[in-house]
């Protein structure tokens, strides 16, 4: 297919430039001095409020940049095209608006969103209160089994919208916190789409042939529920509004008060638009709901996706239209999009603040103990010299095809610390951070902050000794943090299947470490007849996953290289 034609000079500048065209125009706007991918409010925060962050991949402006501003975020991180900001971005948001009132995070339930985002705040030490909210509003994948949970959709900005007012009216931390949860669980959204988008420099992220439509895509071009035949405005309207009110999440009843969000996900012209508004607000009045606000327009987009999603809010609380009705200065949320109511830029681009970890810490180990962990660590690096394309076909059979790439540039970054002796293998403890930031900076994206996670967890185990006990140890706390911010349990089909049963066998009482690793590795054969329910791969057909999972094979060989490089 043909690269899609776009206003863009060079597509890997594309979103350093968006957001400085967008602070240039509104002056209510500055780019972080830490970080040139976080927008903050132009006066800093000093009214002691509690402070509100958001983001995620780029590609759906206005989300989440255009929603900075007096009764909405205080700061918003963009990462790359429909990818995840690394931790450290987060982390500098994260540093530039804490307060004493407390810090809330919003992150639309995507994996490198959920890693990401989580492994900043499990680093950020700067206010006494600060939370997740996960935004999950997708009712189109309800019969699929996700242990990630349901996706997050335009919806979120609803969310985004009563927070924002909440902490300008200076309501307390968990009083917010409660609330926006309480609208996620109130919470549906469901779209639609004619045409695939595509990211710059790129064709169409998908064939979708030209008599079909696709119901219940995700924002970054996940498949959706089914692909019908692609029918008249009306006809698409009742598709999506049945499925909508009748799902489990909405259950919607009639005579229920509700909110109506009709968002344009990129490409949809204001004259299909309006034809929209006209349908959905029939069939809602037909259905015997009382619309008591409705908002159209661009929201959170897919790029130029030609497609549209409809969100219904179930208005449990008369308090949230009022904070839905508070003013809002940013430059998404226009007076156009609230029919309900009448209604100095410095750009200068930094790096992004570092976070050092300062002196080695935690136990100091013996000289040849710190020799043979060096040893496994060369012996890691060889081995996916060897296997990383291997894992490159295992995973594209069920994601993009690039396990081995990422997992090699990782190693080969370890083998060159390793060369200049810029790694402290005698400080376990510093070691895996060291080799975390390594996974953070190096990998990036979902398998970047997994790996992190996993280290930076497993680190705590060394702080003061160095046994076998603190290896199994170390082996169950980085699973733990995985399964934390992952949702990924054991049986979903991903890496932690045989980081699991390694460490069940290594709780034995009588531990052998060629067991735990045998064990490790009959896990990573099993998931080829099991059927995917977390990461990219749970979002594909269940035909297309008849080999083991490449995550988890990964696991199973670097244990491999690991045991037999220092025995």
């Amino acid at each position: 297919m043909e690269v899609t034609k776009k206003f863009v000079n060079d597509p890997l500048d594309s979103v350093d430039e968006s957001i400085r065209g967008l602070v240039l125009a509104n002056p209510s706007l500055r780019i972080s001095e830490s970080c040139h991918r976080v927008v903050l409010r132009a006066e800093k925060k000093t009214d002691g409020r509690v402070a509100l962050i958001a983001g995620g991949g780029s590609g759906h402006e206005p989300f989440a940049a255009g929603f900075v501003g007096s009764g909405l975020l205080d700061a918003a991180v963009c990462g790359d095209v429909f990818a995840s900001p690394p931790s450290d971005h987060v982390l500098a948001a994260l540093e530039d608006v804490a307060t004493p009132a407390g810090v809330i995070v919003f992150v639309i339930n995507y994996t490198g969103d959920r890693l990401n985002f989580g492994l900043a705040l499990e680093r950020f030490h700067g206010s006494p209160k600060s939370d997740l909210v996960f935004i999950a509003d997708d009712v189109a994948l309800e019969a699929k089994d996700h242990s990630v949970g349901r996706r997050g959709l335009a919806g979120a900005v609803l969310l985004l919208k009563v927070a924002g007012a909440m902490s300008e009216e200076g309501v307390f931390f968990e009083e917010i916190v409660k609330t926006t949860r309480s609208i996620n669980e109130n919470l549906g959204t469901m779209g639609v789409s004619l045409y695939p988008c595509s990211l710059p420099g790129k064709p169409p992220m998908f064939d979708l042939p030209e008599e079909k439509m696709e119901l219940g895509l995700g924002i970054h071009g996940e498949p959706g529920c089914e692909r019908t035949l692609a029918r008249s405005a009306k006809e698409v309207v009742v598709s999506v509004m049945e499925r909508l009110v009748n799902s489990s999440k909405l259950n919607l009843r009639k005579n229920e008060k509700v909110v109506v969000l009709l968002n344009n996900l990129g490409s949809v012209s204001q004259l299909e638009m309006n034809i929209l508004q006209k349908e959905v607000i029939e069939w809602l009045e037909s259905f015997g709901v009382d619309i008591a606000r409705f908002y159209s327009g661009t929201f959170m987009t897919s790029l130029d996706g030609h497609g549209v999603s409809v969100t219904i809010l179930k208005v449990v609380d008369e308090k949230w239209l009022a904070f839905l009705d508070a003013p809002s200065e940013c430059p998404g949320w226009k007076e156009s999009s609230k029919p309900f109511l009448k209604k100095a830029v410095p750009t200068i681009i930094k790096s992004p603040k570092t976070d050092p970890f300062g002196e080695a810490k935690g136990v100091q180990i013996s000289e040849e103990t710190a020799t043979k962990i060096a040893k496994g660590l060369r012996g890691i690096c060889s081995k996916m010299e060897d296997f990383y394309v291997e894992l490159n076909r295992l995973d594209g059979k069920c994601g993009d095809g690039d396990c081995g790439d990422t997992l090699l540039s990782a190693t080969r970054a370890i083998n060159g610390a390793l060369g200049k002796d810029e790694l402290t293998c005698d400080r376990p403890q510093h070691l895996f951070l060291q080799l975390s930031r390594i996974f953070e900076k190096v990998v990036g994206g979902t398998s970047g902050a997994i790996y992190a996670l996993m280290l930076s967890a497993a680190s705590t185990a060394f702080e003061s000794s160095f046994s076998s006990e603190e290896l199994a140890n170390a082996l169950k706390f980085g699973l733990e943090a995985i399964q934390k911010y992952g949702h990924a349990r054991a049986g979903d089909r991903t890496m932690v299947d045989p980081l699991s049963a390694a460490v069940k066998d290594a709780a034995k009482p009588k531990r052998s470490w060629r067991s735990v690793v045998e064990a490790a590795e009959r896990a990573a054969m099993e998931t080829a007849t099991m059927e995917a329910k977390a990461g990219r791969a749970s979002y594909t057909s269940s035909e297309t996953q008849n080999e083991a999972d490449a995550g988890a094979m990964a696991v199973a060989s670097w244990m491999r290289a690991l045991l037999e490089s220092t025995m």
